[in-house]
This record gives C-alpha cells, sequence and structure tokens, in this order.
C-alpha cells in the first residue's frame, strides 16, 4: 500500500452513509405500504424462512404473519411516536417450525414505514417490571455518582456489567472535534487505552451527525457480509431508502476496515448529548462476534440519557468551589469599580484585581481608544493590532482560544506572553474591550498513531481511502498554546463585562441628568413650573387609579405623602421667582444710577462697599437666582423619578395589559405632545389589536415605551426646528400652513408569529441614515446634535428586551420619511426564542 503526502477527504465525507442500500444480515427489513403491502425487502429472506423476496414484493404481509400480528401492526401506523411500541414479538412459521424475531417499526425521514426483525432471545417480551429491574440498580449508581470522573467510570463499569462487552470506554469530543478516553473498564488482559486521543477524521461529520439522531448503533459481527435492499429504489420516492433510524444500517466499508485494524470483532456505540449536541460517545468493543438483543440495548441507551442529564450539572460541580472563588472576586471587583469615579481604578488598584477574574497573567482594559495593562502583556501597539483583527471576527460577545498564535500569527512574537487570548466586548462599535493573556505551556498529547496521518490511499487509480492500520502509541509536543479557558472563568469573564456595562451606562445616565439641568434655560423656568403642577396633578390621578386597580397601594400612600409634602416650596418657587428676579434687577440698577451720580462715595460708605465686595454680589446674585432655577428644574426632576419609581417597583415578572403602560407612558409625556403658541400639537394614533395579557417585568418595559416615545418626540421637534441631524427636508415655517404635514406618531400594536407580541412605533421626522441604524443600539451613540442626549436610551431599552425579556428590537427608517421602531417579545417568558438582536 503506497502512501501519497496529500489526501483528498471530500469524497470520504460525502459517502451517503445513511442510504448504503445494505443491511447487516442478523435481521430483515421490510419496507411497508400503508396497507402493509411488501415495498422492499433485505435479500436474506430466503435463509431465514425459505421465501424468495422476489415472491413477497407486491404482497401483503398477512402472507407471513397472523391476523393478530397484522392488527398489532395495522395500529402502529397511527401512532406518531412509534419507539414505546418497540419491540413487537414476532412468530413466523417456516417449514414446520415457529421463528421468533424481535420487530421494531420506524417511520424513516422519508416518510416510510419499515419493519426490522431481529432474532428473539425470548419469545415473551420484558415486561416493564423487568425492564425496571434491569435497569434500576445500575441507573441509580450513575445518577448518585459523587463527581465528574466517578460518574464517568460507574457509567461503562455498568455498561460492561449488563452487556458482556471485552472493552467499553468513554469517549469525549474536544472543540477541535479530537476525541479523549476518560474512562474504561475492560478485562485484564487487554492493554489499556485511558488517556489516549483519537483525531476528528476517525469519526467525520456526516457520521456525527448521525450519532446525534440515532443515539444507539451495534455491529454485531464486524466481519459480516452486507444484504441488499431490493429493489434499491423506492417506488414511492423515487430514491434510496434513507437507513438514518434502522437498527440493522450497514456500515460504512472504512469504518469496518477501522475497527478491523483495531482486531475489534464485535461494537456497539452509545451517543452522549449535551445541550442538543454530540458530547462523546460510549464505545464497547469484543474480541469476537456479539449480538445484544434489543432489550439489553435500550437499557444502555437508557444509561446514555441518564448520563446526558447528570452531565452538566456534574462538569459544573467539578469546579464548584474555584466558580464561588470567581464569583466573590467579581462581587469585590463590583464594590471596586462603584466607589471609584473611573471603573478602570476599581479593577487594577485593588486586591483582586482583574487578573484573578480568570486566573490570567496579564489584562488590558481598551476604553474610549486609552489602553491600560496590568500584569504581563504584549505593548499597546500590539495590543491595538490584535484589537482591529478582533473588530473583524463573527462574535458579537465574546472570543476565546487557548491557541492565539494559531489563528492571529502575529502572537507568534509574543508566545511566551500570549499564547491564550480571552476577550470580552465592552462595545465592539465602538473597539471598547476587557483583554486577557495566557502563556505558552508546553504539552505532550499521547495519540493512538499518528494523528497526521489517519488516513492511507490504495490505489492511485481509484484512490481508494483506508484508515490508518497502526495504533500504536505517538506522543505529540503542542506549542503556541495555553492552558485552556474554563467555562467557569468565561462565564466569569460575561458577568464582569455586564458589570461593567451597567455601572458605564449608570454613570453616563447620571451624567445625562446633570448636562440637561446645566441646558435648562431661564427663559422656561415659568413653563416648567407649570409643567410640574401639571405633573404633580397627573401623578396624583394615576396614583388613585393604581389605588382604585388594586396595584402598589402602599406605594400609592407614599408617593402621595411626598407630593403634598412637595406642593408648598413648589408654589413658593413658583410665587416668588418672578418677584425676586424683579427685585434684584431694581436694586442693581439703583446701585448703577447710584455709582454714576456718586461716584466718590464718603469713606465710610467706601469701606462698607470694599468690605462687602459689592462687585462679586453684582456678579453673584444673578448666578444665585439661576441656582434657584435650577433647583426648581430638580424639584421636576424629582417628581418625575417618583412616577418612574412606581413603575419600576414592578419588578416581578407578571402578566399585564401592554395597551395600559403604552397609555400611561402618553399620560407621562402629555405636556410635550401638546401645541404651543404658533405650533401645532403632535398627533397620536393608536393602532391597537386584540392582544391578551403579556408576561413581562412591567416597569422595565414601560422604560422602553418611554424611551421610544421620547426619541419620536425629539426628532419632531428637531425637524420643526429645522436642526434635524438627517432627512432635514421642510424648511423652518408657520406651522399654521395646512400644506406642512402634522408632526405624527403612530403605535400599532398586534399577535405576531411565534406566540410573541409586535409593538411598532413611528414618527413622520427626519428618519435615520441608513449606514449608522446598525450603531444606534450602541452605548454612547447618538445621532442628536447639541449635546441633547449621551446615547444610552436605546442601548438600555435593547438590554431590556433583548436580555431581560428574550425579545427583539429593531429600527426600520428612511431619509427623511421618518423612523419605525419594532419591538417583539413572548407571550411568556417561560419560552425561549434565538432573535437577531438588531435587526
Amino acid at each position: 500500500m503506497m502512501k501519497f503526502p496529500t489526501l483528498n477527504l471530500t469524497q470520504y465525507q460525502k459517502e451517503p452513509i445513511h442510504t448504503p442500500g445494505l443491511i447487516q444480515p442478523h435481521g430483515i427489513l421490510f419496507v411497508l405500504s400503508d396497507q402493509l403491502d411488501v415495498l422492499q425487502v433485505s435479500h436474506n429472506t430466503w435463509k431465514v424462512f425459505r421465501r424468495h423476496p422476489e415472491d413477497l414484493l407486491g404482497q401483503n404481509l398477512n402472507q407471513l404473519l397472523d391476523e393478530t400480528q397484522i392488527e398489532t401492526l395495522k395500529e402502529c401506523l397511527f401512532h406518531h411516536n412509534l419507539q414505546p411500541v418497540n419491540p413487537l414479538k414476532i412468530s413466523i412459521k417456516s417449514e414446520g417450525e415457529t421463528l421468533y424475531f424481535d420487530g421494531i417499526v420506524q417511520r424513516s425521514p422519508q416518510g416510510l414505514f419499515i419493519l426490522e426483525l431481529e432474532p428473539a432471545l425470548s419469545p415473551k417480551t420484558l415486561g416493564f417490571l423487568s425492564f425496571y429491574n434491569l435497569v434500576e440498580a445500575s441507573a441509580s449508581k450513575i445518577q448518585n455518582a459523587p463527581d465528574f470522573q466517578n460518574l464517568c467510570q460507574l457509567l461503562v463499569k455498568e455498561v460492561r456489567n449488563i452487556t458482556g462487552f471485552d472493552r467499553v470506554m468513554l469517549y469525549r469530543f474536544n472543540k477541535q472535534g479530537h476525541g479523549t478516553v476518560l474512562a474504561e473498564d475492560k478485562l485484564e488482559e487487554l492493554t489499556s487505552w485511558l488517556g489516549l486521543h483519537y483525531p476528528a477524521e476517525d469519526i467525520p461529520p456526516h457520521a456525527r451527525e448521525l450519532y446525534s439522531k440515532n443515539w444507539l448503533r451495534l455491529i454485531a459481527d464486524v466481519n459480516y457480509k452486507p444484504v441488499a435492499i431490493v429493489p434499491t429504489i423506492n417506488s414511492l420516492t423515487k430514491s434510496p431508502l434513507d437507513l438514518s433510524y434502522a437498527v440493522l444500517r450497514s456500515v460504512s466499508p472504512c469504518h469496518i476496515e477501522y475497527l478491523q485494524n483495531m482486531n475489534v470483532s464485535a461494537s456497539m456505540s452509545i451517543s452522549i448529548m449535551k445541550e442538543g449536541k454530540l458530547w462523546g460517545l460510549v464505545a464497547c468493543h469484543h474480541n469476537s462476534p456479539k449480538y445484544v438483543s434489543y432489550e439489553v440495548r435500550k437499557a444502555c441507551e437508557f444509561f446514555g440519557k441518564v448520563m446526558s442529564v447528570e452531565l452538566p450539572s456534574k462538569e459544573e460541580n467539578k469546579d464548584y468551589e474555584y466558580r464561588i472563588k470567581l464569583k466573590s472576586t467579581n462581587a469585590k471587583l463590583l464594590e471596586y469599580m462603584s466607589r471609584e469615579q473611573d471603573f478602570i481604578d476599581g479593577l487594577i488598584k485593588f486586591k483582586p484585581n482583574l487578573l484573578d477574574v480568570v486566573n490570567a497573567q496579564g489584562a488590558a482594559i481598551v476604553f474610549k481608544g486609552n489602553c491600560t495593562l496590568i500584569g504581563k502583556t504584549p505593548t499597546e501597539k500590539a495590543i491595538h493590532k490584535l484589537i482591529h483583527w478582533l473588530d473583524c471576527q463573527d462574535s458579537e460577545i465574546l472570543y476565546s482560544t487557548a491557541s492565539l498564535p494559531q489563528v492571529y500569527p502575529e502572537a507568534q512574537e509574543y508566545k511566551d506572553i500570549a499564547s491564550g487570548l480571552l476577550a470580552v466586548y465592552i462595545s465592539k462599535a465602538q473597539s471598547n474591550y476587557v483583554l486577557w493573556f495566557r502563556p505558552e505551556v508546553i504539552q505532550t498529547v499521547q495519540w493512538a498513531g499518528n494523528p497526521n496521518q489517519p488516513w492511507e490511499i490504495g490505489d492511485r487509480e481509484t484512490s481508494r481511502l483506508h484508515p490508518r492500520k497502526s495504533f500504536e502509541l505517538w506522543k505529540e509536543i503542542v506549542k503556541l498554546t495555553s492552558l485552556p479557558w474554563k467555562n467557569c472563568e468565561i462565564n466569569a469573564a460575561l458577568e464582569l463585562k455586564n458589570a461593567i456595562v451597567s455601572i458605564v451606562l449608570r454613570q453616563a445616565e447620571e451624567l445625562a441628568t446633570l448636562n440637561e439641568a446645566l441646558r435648562e434655560s431661564d427663559a422656561r423656568e415659568r413653563e416648567k413650573a407649570q409643567q410640574l403642577a401639571k405633573a404633580l396633578q397627573e401623578l396624583q390621578r394615576t396614583q388613585t387609579q393604581l389605588i382604585k386597580q388594586e396595584k402598589m397601594s402602599d406605594l400609592g400612600e407614599l408617593v402621595g405623602s411626598i407630593a403634598a409634602e412637595i406642593t408648598n416650596p413648589i408654589n413658593f418657587i413658583s410665587g416668588n421667582l418672578t418677584h425676586a428676579e424683579s427685585y434684584a434687577k431694581d436694586l442693581l440698577n439703583l446701585l448703577y444710577l447710584y455709582q454714576q451720580h456718586y461716584p466718590h462715595p464718603e469713606a465710610e460708605i467706601a469701606e462698607e462697599l470694599e468690605a462687602m465686595d459689592l462687585e462679586f454680589i453684582i456678579q453673584d446674585l444673578p448666578r444665585m437666582l439661576s441656582s434657584m432655577k435650577v433647583g426648581a428644574n430638580r424639584i421636576r426632576d424629582i417628581i418625575q423619578a417618583l412616577r418612574n419609581f412606581t413603575r419600576l417597583e414592578e419588578s416581578e415578572l407578571k402578566p399585564v395589559d401592554i395597551h395600559e403602560g403604552l397609555n400611561s407612558t402618553l399620560l407621562i409625556l402629555q405636556h410635550r405632545l401638546k401645541g404651543k403658541t404658533g405650533r401645532r400639537g403632535i398627533e397620536v394614533i393608536k393602532e391597537y389589536g386584540t392582544l391578551p395579557e403579556v408576561e413581562c417585568y412591567p416597569g422595565h418595559l414601560n422604560q422602553v415605551f418611554i424611551n421610544l416615545l421620547s426619541n419620536a418626540i425629539d426628532a419632531l421637534e428637531s425637524q420643526r426646528n429645522g436642526d434635524g441631524k438627517v432627512g432635514d427636508r421642510t424648511p423652518k415655517t408657520d406651522e399654521g400652513n395646512s400644506s406642512t404635514p402634522a408632526p405624527t406618531i403612530r403605535i400599532r400594536t398586534e399577535k405576531a408569529e411565534e406566540h410573541q407580541v409586535a409593538i411598532c412605533i413611528s414618527d413622520n421626522g427626519s428618519g435615520i441614515e441608513r449606514d449608522i441604524q446598525s450603531k444606534i443600539f450602541d452605548p454612547f451613540f447618538t445621532t442628536k446634535q447639541n449635546q441633547k442626549g449621551i446615547g444610552v436610551g436605546l442601548a438600555i431599552s435593547h438590554q431590556i428586551v433583548v436580555e431581560k425579556h428574550g425579545g427583539t428590537i429593531h429600527c426600520i427608517s428612511e431619509a427623511g420619511r421618518g423612523a419605525e421602531f419594532i419591538v417583539k417579545i413572548p407571550l411568556h417568558q417561560g419560552v425561549i426564542y434565538s432573535p437577531s438582536s438588531k435587526g
């Protein structure tokens, strides 16, 4: 056999192993119509019960089975799930002898009715109690395993006990697809394979897909001669028969040769699944042919399912104490960040610090273009180049690798400090990251044969692939690789990322509130005082409504008492602010006139003027009056916060009327919707559909509504003020002109697909340019001019809808044609969807 340096595995990986047209010879296969006429049959019927397959094709199965068995099969035709009825006890008379079989019925992926017959070790069906006694003790041992390693060892031991195979091993796949033997139970004289690694090519992707569909596969005799199915093409589907779920399906010749090279005569595999993916296999080998009954195989499959259920918790418990330590570290870092003015100081100035979050030797925080380093790290220049590379990766939340130089060759220059990388995205659009680094750790991996030569080519003309013949121990020295990142470390990194985002958003909100207060002009003070009075009235009405509806009664009383206490100082400020301004102006004018007419006052007056610093008073008095106005505005903000608080306290999950939340939000924003002198108000069009109550977090969802509606009002005001950022096609004119479209907000609700509701909020403002729509949900990104926003409202809304409610939020807009925001959330929070969060 000749070896070639380059192998093309494409043909092998495309081998239709699910439609071989062949079965293993220890059983018989029938493909039946719904009337139980034989459409296809295996070619070994003569050998088993002296009937030629040609004589059976087109005939009804009642020629072989008695009436009772035929009626049982007819009942099976109406079962959606056929697994509970298997195995059927089938008896067929042949030449004066009664033959007993285990009948396994199934529907193929093509919808064809298949009956497989295997030799029965007993003419009687194993009853429920017998099956329970068969598996109960073993299953209890597996479930009660104290830790992960004992779980693995108990599984292989119990499978071997019940089947009698010479060797049973548990084989786990890693991220690259390679397998590792974690546990083994065998005959004493056999060489141990514990700890050996097997290359991913041993089990190609199309074979793994079949293992995921069919949890158990038996090869009773590796050296069998396959039996053909006749005819090859099914008359109904016009295609070969799909045997993905068939217990008798013939195995790929390459796999048979692979087992023969291992000196294995019989094989059985049990799939182990985790979170819907193939995690590993229980591989059973025997040195001679071995048939395992259907009942025992189902018991082994049950053990595999018990293992699949126990696996997540046992794997997590393996690092239980370490996880507790990481959570404690994150809690301390959150405390440090909250105390510091700059959250970065809280991550690096104290102990524990950023390195302890994931047990890294170096870390970097890249935020707003600045790079802060701690521990052993690459240079700032190298990190900025690495950030540019990360920006181009597909991951949206996190990127991790234990071998950075293999995916990013430039990292070879600093492999001693950064062969491993764990990166979390604070804001990918802004290139804000937290990075952790681990150094290279040279490792020795033991393989069962050379992993670089898993295949050989036999004939130059046919180029047929053959699996490797040698499984002798082969050691590989692995370089450019760090210690792997554990799942608990990755989770800790994500928890820290969420804490950072929350703190940054909170600080941004506080800054936004401060900037809003500073931007208020004294020309709008009286208007705001009037709005505040209206807000108090609306608050009292809202309180009364909530109490009548038996919601938040205690909080309503609290808000009512606070509102009453605030009323007097508000009236005082509103009633005296105008007089204070007038008095101050008159006094300043009088002082000015006095200085004009008496430029040289008496010595005693001059001395008093110098002592009281008249110039300072003249400058400071207007500022003091301005502070009074800011104070009045602050009181308005407090009242607004109290109103929001009454809703935000509804933090528990509960079914609510979405329309009630929308109407309450519109009530809060009523003062911004009403018209002013010379200007029309904003028209609100409600197109409410018929919706059931929605299970949600009402306070958080109302915050989304107020953010979206406030943004719509801002867009409409910006457009008619003539300072819209995009799409400002309408010149600033008298709004009494009927040709100018009325500013409008449209709110539409409806029941969407997959048990969801949709809330659509649109405006006819200036719109949003297409090239920036992908950024509008990023923290700190804003389309507003003149410091009217800092870009956190939509980021918070996105977090509430997607992360809190498992929904979606996206924007549809064109410049000059307004914008529409569409929010979709599940009717019930127990249903998990996979939303595309940014449309």
